[in-house]
């Protein structure tokens, strides 16, 4: 345990102590090599546990199991969902490849009906045997929290739903907008989605955003009333590989992208400025090269394999996140790209935050975010619109100049303030400002349904007894 968590729990007084709280999670994505929705909750695991925290995690059963928590898979039920999952678990295992062709098969034609009558995302039917084990594992553990993150917004729907019946806070952390401009499913999933999201936002205990625009947005569509319940908390990335991840000068300046690239995210306008700059200054060619590290779709593949300068360009497709990450503090530049569509507004790629501690200069082609602009410009990177190839351009001269005069230094940039550490100690004020702010509280026995050790403790005491300002856990 390091400095800043000891302090943290020492801080916190009873709500950490070795009998800690303990939390229920919900998240679909959970301990998945290169998923980012499931690194977001893989690296907050260890964390938690070193800050007293007891945490039992709900996924599905795309997740590898893990033996650090109490952790339990459940499937998803609807044919879109079960399809979902053969095809996920399929990659994993040869042997288990030929055994899931019959069973694709089979599920095939109930999968076009589903299809054809309700176009919702393949999870979607994951709540429910969630929220069953969720009934479960509340008489089981008691929990004192309900936690959902994602991903995919089923996981919100069954902690909510168990929320309400419980009566047990919870808190929503919500990854990606449930609903966003330039919709492309059904009216019909779109209005079930809208309903998710009033759901959450009238429900939850609290609700946690990833970036501002995402709390603006949300807020405006379903209550602004709710904002004081809302809160952004950047999700940040774990300290650098120190050892093995080292800068070395070479005789080129590698630029190089990690992340999936696919639609709208595209390395097009990247590609563009650079045979621009190259056809002007064609003696840079022996200066520069480009690596693309992770997957692409067909059309994003393509635009690669037609760069002009096949000599300099190099796909290396999806490698393991650890190596990854120590490869990423080798670069001379790291390339970050986002989408050239609304959503950019309310998004920042997973990526930004392990680019940072990498401490490589980030060259961001970035499309009407003004958070993103101004977070990557204060820790002294390089920012250019992402639809214009003049000013990537501009962006990739500077970092030329630089590098040509030997300025890349890891010390010339800093720290950076975005961790999972400090992601951490935010989100778990939030469970002691609701031990603070707790008003009303339901008596047990009053409904005849289940409350959490916390609930009935702080019902015995009565909401205005000094024990519970004191924000102990019982009041949460």
């Amino acid at each position: 345990m390091n400095c800043s968590l000891l302090n943290f729990q020492k801080r916190t007084g009873e709500l950490l102590t070795h009998k800690g709280p303990n939390w229920l999670i919900f998240s679909y994505f959970f301990n998945i090599d290169g998923k980012a929705s499931s690194q977001h909750i893989d690296d907050r695991i260890p964390h938690l546990i070193a800050l007293g925290i007891k945490p039992a995690l709900i996924s599905s059963i795309c997740s590898e199991r893990c033996s650090d928590v109490a952790h339990h898979r459940v499937p998803s039920i609807a044919p879109s969902g079960i399809r979902f999952e053969l095809r996920y678990l399929k990659r994993r295992s040869r042997i288990f490849r030929f055994a899931a062709f019959p069973l694709l098969l089979v599920v095939l034609p109930l999968y076009c009906i589903e299809k054809a009558l309700i176009n919702l995302e393949s999870e979607w039917s994951w709540f429910a045997p969630a929220l069953l084990r969720g009934l479960m594992l509340c008489r089981k553990r008691r929990p004192d929290l309900i936690y959902s993150t994602g991903g995919p917004p089923c996981a919100h729907l069954a902690a909510g739903l168990l929320a309400r019946w419980t009566k047990i806070a919870w808190i929503a952390e919500l990854q990606d907008p449930i609903v966003f401009k330039g919709w492309r499913r059904s009216k019909a999933a779109l209005k079930l989605n809208s309903q998710l999201e009033r759901f959450i936002l009238g429900e939850a205990s609290a609700v946690v955003f990833l970036t501002e625009g995402a709390r603006e947005k949300s807020l405006q569509r379903t209550n602004p009333g709710k904002a004081s319940k809302t809160h952004v908390i950047y999700p940040g990335a774990g300290p650098r590989a120190q050892q093995q991840g080292v800068y070395r000068t070479e005789g080129f300046c590698r630029f190089a992208h990690f992340g999936s690239l696919a639609g709208t995210r595209s390395p097009e306008k990247f590609l563009e400025a650079f045979e621009i700059l190259l056809d002007r200054k064609p003696e840079l060619i022996e200066k520069v090269r480009l690596h693309f590290y992770g997957p692409t779709d067909s059309l994003c593949g393509k635009i690669i394999d037609r760069f002009k300068h096949t000599e300099i360009i190099s796909n290396f497709g999806k490698i393991p996140r650890l190596e990854a990450l120590e490869e990423m503090q080798r670069c001379d530049a790291l390339v970050l790209i986002q989408n050239l569509d609304d959503l950019s507004y309310e998004t920042i790629p997973s990526k930004v935050y392990e680019y940072l501690q990498a401490k490589r200069p980030i060259l961001a082609l970035v499309y009407r975010n003004p958070h993103l602009r101004a977070m990557l410009l204060e820790q002294g990177h390089f920012v250019a619109t992402g639809d214009s190839p003049t000013e990537i351009r501009e962006q990739i001269e500077r970092i030329l100049e630089k590098w040509r005069k030997a300025d890349r230094n890891l010390e010339d940039l800093p720290d950076s303030p975005y961790t999972v550490g400090n992601a951490v100690e935010k989100l778990m004020a939030i469970p002691l400002e609701l031990a603070v702010s707790s008003r009303d509280v339901v008596k047990p026995g009053s409904t005849g349904k289940y409350m959490s050790p916390a609930a009935e403790t702080a019902a015995r005491r009565g909401p205005l007894c000094p024990k519970n300002r004191s924000g102990a856990p019982g009041a949460v």
